[in-house]
């Protein structure tokens, strides 16, 4: 009976392990690395140079930008691109709704960057309430990380499609 119990658990616990992100459904996987992706470019904001390569070894599949100092990254549910001077990441999702994304900038920007975060512009008149989209910026060593937010594709409009982009501007 022992021996029944433990085989039972052991099959349980192999049956409910975590599945890479590609095996997950397209919400999740698509969730999963577009914060690993805001993550290693809010860690790399003060040395651009090494963010190509933390892509690169999380698994993301690295192409030529468009410009010389630039670069395009895509995994399952995200792409973006990169530039290392002026450094920025815009990182997009089919399947990342606008609100998860900002739900989960604050809170990863505020894990990162702990009471440094602000919502809204630096420029907002802090008597108007923060926009939706309008997204945050973080008084980071040595300069001001500024995240905004919209639908995926190149409109920039803070449209509820069921797509999201993220923009960072270090």
């Amino acid at each position: 009976m022992m021996r029944s119990a433990l085989f039972c658990g052991a099959l349980l616990a192999a049956s409910t392990a975590v599945a890479p992100a590609f095996a997950q459904g397209k919400l999740a996987a698509g969730t999963q690395n577009m914060r690993l992706a805001m993550e290693l470019c809010l860690r790399n904001y003060r040395t651009p140079a090494s963010l190509q390569q933390a892509l690169a070894n999380a698994g993301f599949t690295l192409l030529p930008g468009a410009d010389s100092d630039s670069f395009e990254f895509n995994g399952p549910g995200v792409w973006g691109n990169a530039a290392l001077s002026p450094p920025y990441c815009n990182i997009q999702s089919s399947d990342v709704p606008l609100a998860l994304a900002e739900e989960m900038g604050l809170k990863l920007a505020t894990s990162l960057f702990g009471e440094t975060v602000e919502r809204g512009s630096p420029e907002r008149n802090i008597a108007t309430p923060v926009q939706p989209c309008e997204g945050l910026h973080i008084f980071a060593t040595q300069t001001v990380i500024r995240i905004t937010y919209s639908a995926a594709g190149n409109s920039g409009e803070c449209l509820n499609d069921g797509t999201s982009a993220i923009q960072i501007q270090m």
